[in-house]
């Protein structure tokens, strides 16, 4: 971790760093683990979609350039994503300890995220910081509406106890 980088809330001039940070995260992190057919789905214009539906706080890690995101959404960790340049600098463990910390002051008990399994650099990464494999079971992935095809992959559901 950098001394001048900080972790704060994302704003909304942050947007479209965030999404290139997210679509480049991902596919570094999923693309081999999934079906190739799923790639065409996964554009810059589908994370924009996704970035619209999803609920909840988004916190990012700046120094001022954007290093990384986490997101929560209920009691999950829903997105967690470092650029390749600060990864295995502590922007991850920053980025975690914050979306831990809000779970937490929600009055998450008990809380959880899901990794593709063969994620394993994330695995490892969750299981160093307390978290444990709940189950592993085929997850279904988004498609964009209209189109009738169900794909899923092997998924770990995770947790971690937050508050006693």
């Amino acid at each position: 971790m950098t001394a001048a980088m900080a972790v704060r809330a994302a704003r909304p001039g942050d947007a479209a760093r965030i999404l290139r940070l997210w679509h480049r995260g991902w596919h570094d992190a999923h693309a081999a683990l999934v079906p190739p057919a799923v790639l065409a789905w996964r554009d810059p214009e589908h994370f924009r979609i996704w970035r619209a539906a999803a609920a909840g706080p988004t916190w990012v890690a700046a120094d001022p350039r954007i290093l990384g995101m986490v997101a929560v959404t209920g009691d999950e960790l829903s997105r967690l994503f470092v650029d390749r340049a600060a990864r295995g600098t502590g922007v991850a463990g920053a980025l975690l300890a914050r979306a831990e910390d809000a779970l937490r002051a929600g009055g998450t008990a008990r809380a959880h995220l899901f990794c593709t399994a063969g994620n394993d650099r994330a695995r490892r990464f969750y299981l160093r910081r307390g978290w444990r494999i709940a189950a592993t079971f085929d997850s279904p992935l988004w498609v964009p509406p209209g189109i009738d095809l169900r794909i899923a992959v092997p998924t770990h559901r995770m947790t971690k106890t937050l508050l006693p």
